[in-house]
């Protein structure tokens, strides 16, 4: 018995280092990957772009070919969560989700009127990104890095909804704002939240 006692403790801080070490990679592959895309997409040598400047048109810039986990499209930062991570595209089967913050299929990107929505799982996994979703409040910050300029939104609505895989999403003609939806756990809800975009500037 002390025998397969001292096996499954060896056992489980193997397994405790083995999670540790894995998020540790996962994170610094987070950060530079951001620190990459940044460097990407900065413009220079323009005038700063503000919310009515709807005549800015910013190309897509050439990147290298790189693995799908760190293919980001663009960089989603709320600071009162202390969350800033790289989003993806997302993928059929929905692996995506399982990697990053994903941008639903049907979204308009920032630089367009309409809605810019995101999903990522809550939880305790390391890759539930949205797990302090529930913790923002209305007025926060949200700000999004896209090819070269950071688009400031400010949450002015937070509810719940049954979660039933679909739901009705805004589709404004004349606005730019933004939805970022996960589960909330320990229910069969969702968590909604809504963003208005109200500046933009160079990064």
């Amino acid at each position: 018995m002390r025998k397969i006692g001292m096996f499954l403790i060896i056992l489980g801080i193997a397994s405790l280092s083995f999670y540790i070490s894995y998020r540790y990679i996962n994170e610094k592959q987070n950060i530079e990957s951001i620190e990459e895309y940044l460097e990407e997409t900065k413009i220079t040598d323009f005038e700063q772009p503000t919310i009515e400047d709807e005549s800015v048109k910013v190309e897509e810039p050439k990147k290298e070919e790189k693995q799908v986990v760190l293919d980001y499209k663009a960089i989603l930062e709320i600071p009162s969560i202390n969350l800033k991570r790289g989003l993806v595209e997302s993928t059929k089967d929905f692996k995506s989700i399982n990697y990053a913050i994903c941008i639903d299929n049907s979204s308009n990107y920032p630089n367009t009127n309409g809605n810019f929505i995101l999903y990522a799982h809550s939880g305790n996994a390391y890759y539930s990104y949205f797990k302090n979703l529930g913790y923002v409040n209305i007025n926060d910050d949200i700000y999004v890095y896209y090819q070269g300029i950071k688009y400031f939104y400010r949450i002015y609505k937070i509810y719940e909804i049954d979660k039933t895989g679909t739901m009705d999403i805004i589709r404004p003609n004349d606005e730019k704002i933004i939805t970022l939806l996960t589960c909330k756990n320990g229910t069969e809800k969702q968590i909604v939240v809504l963003g208005k975009q109200y500046a933009t500037s160079f990064y």
